[in-house]
């Protein structure tokens, strides 16, 4: 009976559409892995994103030789946002060989972002800087607020919420209104208590303007 070799053979073309449904992105080998859609994340192995938008924030890492010594490099953060459905991407570094193209390369990150047939596709690029001291970074609120911004590879989905802070509340105002369900006796010391409260908050021009008004009546 063959029905078990058609059984296997089934269930792996299922396993491999479901393996496929999604963006598979592989990163270049000189290349650290810092945030993906806003999440903290390490290393540089290949990636699997759902589809759609897609967030990762990354450095370029990389080594060579400057009048007779090795020079360490290790760029800015650089962030890459794209759409893509059922792929496989390739993100890509240029080579750098000197200070002038390290140099070059953190003013102005040359990368290429491919799928599987070699084709360049679209994507939005930039940089995630702090000045000064570079220890103790927190990148997932760096990101969140590059993300509340209008920058061009900022996505606003990943942004930090937007907390309404409520107005402070004058404690004497407060006190000096009116309860409510008060009788007309009290309501009437309460407003007398509000205008004596906004007398002495008025300067003396406002002051002499009241007295004005409440002899003319």
């Amino acid at each position: 009976m063959k029905i078990y070799p058609c059984i296997l053979a089934t269930a792996l073309l299922c396993v491999h559409s479901i393996a496929i449904a999604n963006v598979e992105l592989t990163l270049p080998s000189n290349s650290e892995l810092v945030l993906i859609n806003g999440k903290e994340a390490d290393g540089n192995k290949e990636l699997s994103l759902n589809n759609g938008e897609n967030q990762i924030a990354l450095r370029y890492i990389g080594r060579y030789q400057q009048q007779g010594s090795q020079t360490q490099f290790s760029s800015d953060v650089i962030i890459v946002t794209f759409t893509a459905k059922d792929k496989q991407l390739t993100i890509s570094f240029p080579r750098i060989r000197s200070n002038r193209d390290a140099d070059a390369f953190n003013s102005n990150p040359q990368i290429t972002v491919k799928d599987s047939s070699g084709t360049s596709i679209d994507f939005k690029q930039g940089l995630l800087i702090k000045e000064g001291l570079q220890l103790g970074r927190d990148y997932e609120e760096e990101i969140s607020i590059y993300n509340s911004s209008n920058q061009v590879a900022a996505i606003a989905a990943l942004a930090a919420p937007v907390i309404l802070a409520s107005p402070p509340i004058n404690a004497q105002v407060v006190a000096a209104l009116p309860a409510q369900g008060s009788n007309a006796k009290s309501d009437q010391i309460n407003v007398g208590q509000m205008l004596d409260f906004w007398y002495e908050q008025a300067d003396e021009e406002t002051k002499k303007a009241f007295k004005l008004k409440i002899n003319a009546k």
